[in-house]
């Protein structure tokens, strides 16, 4: 390369003299060989000639780290070398760690074509320290991150408190406000537990709460953790109204130092919401059980899964389902045991479980179908029998989910004088 215009060569790569350059070369990819542009005088110093096997010696003496040295000697192979203008790069590199008094630093290494057009025989190689680089951009990626999960913290809590195990101080952050130091508030851990306990804790989740939070559970705790750890601690607050808290413990080692953070917020809300809908679940049993009452046998179905299960039934009838929980095979078994052959197959068509997820609806909440059920030993004539499917649950788009199933004896309906048969249930 005739041109030696170092300064040319430095702009070279955009942004280049944010680094420490160890070397700037002019290679020849046809010959192999070299002409050193810069150099750290203390450092390796390459000869003109046979480049790439200097280069690949020079990995292998343990100046690059062992992990590190394939890759290298891999990527200035002359080969290799001559490959990068062709493939239409700018610029080719490779991050590597190399040797530096007695410790490793990230060293980076760029192959930039030596001409913009034509073929391309001679290059530009660059290797350059960017240690420093690399921990600058490490630290703008972990405030970066920091900010994200304060962002994320202030949504989901309301408190922070973090206790350092050591000492047994605590301080404590309102989440709801913006950060202002003079507004950390700073204390002795224990006893703010023992204040938590004589004041605001509910007499009836003390227990849990001075076990799982106070600072001798902490420090026991921290100890059988290595990394990273976390617990979950729900109680109430006194008061008329039931005030529920979630308390967030999280355990984090960092560097060689357990740090503990509890991240606090109100449930009461969700805890009601909660109570709400299990007292739903209780009253539909409750509901469902009291109209079995009505019935010899009531079974709750699920239509998505074709399953179903007994609230009440017949013993005689348990004793041929026995544990089949499947709704299709069960009412194929009772339909061959229970019903009269000339009323089988309407009672199976009516039961058929496509069916029902095809007819229930809102608007047509119910499907029905009377039979005859065999004689019991010991009589001679069959009774008759009712049973309705009556839709219980939709989805969002009026797809049936759930349904009761439920029978009963109809025979006096169907042979009183005059009468019709009794189709309420």
């Amino acid at each position: 390369m005739e041109n030696k215009n170092h300064e040319k060569l430095l702009n070279a790569v955009p942004g280049v003299r944010a680094y420490t350059y160890r070397k700037i070369l002019h290679v020849d990819l046809i010959g192999d060989r070299c002409e050193v542009l810069v150099s750290d005088q203390e450092g390796w110093q390459p000869e003109p000639e046979g480049l790439t096997g200097q280069l690949a010696e020079f990995a292998a003496s343990g100046a690059i780290h062992p992990e590190d040295v394939d890759k290298f000697i891999a990527f200035t192979r002359l080969e290799q070398l001559r490959t990068v203008p062709q493939e239409g790069k700018e610029t080719h590199s490779l991050l590597y760690r190399r040797q530096a008094e007695e410790a490793y630093r990230w060293n980076l290494i760029e192959v930039i074509p030596d001409q913009k057009s034509g073929e391309v025989s001679s290059a530009i190689l660059c290797v350059k320290d960017v240690q420093d680089v690399l921990w600058e951009g490490l630290e703008m990626a972990r405030n970066k991150r920091d900010m994200q999960m304060a962002a994320i913290l202030k949504c989901r809590y309301q408190m922070m408190n973090t206790i350092y195990l050591d000492s047994g101080l605590c301080e404590r952050m309102d989440l709801t406000q913006p950060y202002e130091p003079d507004k950390v508030l700073s204390g002795d851990y224990a006893l703010y537990i023992q204040n938590a306990l004589e004041r605001f804790v509910h007499p009836d989740d003390a227990e849990i709460f001075r076990s799982m939070l106070s600072l001798e559970h902490l420090r026991e705790t921290a100890e059988t953790i290595e990394e990273y750890g976390e617990e979950i601690c729900q109680y109430r607050l006194r008061g008329e109204r039931p005030q529920w808290i979630r308390a967030h413990v999280l355990y984090s080692r960092q560097k060689g130092r357990m740090m503990v953070n509890i991240l606090g917020r109100d449930i009461t809300k969700e805890k009601e919401q909660e109570s709400a809908k299990l007292q739903a679940l209780e009253d539909r049993a409750y509901m469902i059980t009291s109209i079995s009452s009505l019935f010899y046998s009531t079974y709750y179905i699920d239509l998505e899964q074709d399953t179903f299960r007994a609230v009440s039934q017949q013993r005689r009838v348990g004793d041929v389902l026995g544990d089949e929980i499947n709704f299709t095979a069960a009412i194929q078994l009772y339909a061959n045991h229970f019903v009269h052959p000339d009323d089988r197959a309407k009672y199976l068509e009516a039961m058929d479980i496509g069916k029902l997820r095809q007819d229930l609806r809102w608007w047509k909440p119910y499907i029905g179908v009377e039979f005859r059920k065999l004689p019991d030993l010991g009589e001679d004539q069959c009774s008759w029998v009712r049973a309705t499917v009556v839709l219980a649950r939709s989805d969002a788009d009026d797809l049936p989910k759930t349904a009761v199933y439920v029978a009963r004896d109809i025979t006096q309906g169907m042979h009183g004088p005059g009468s019709a048969p009794d189709r309420d249930f």
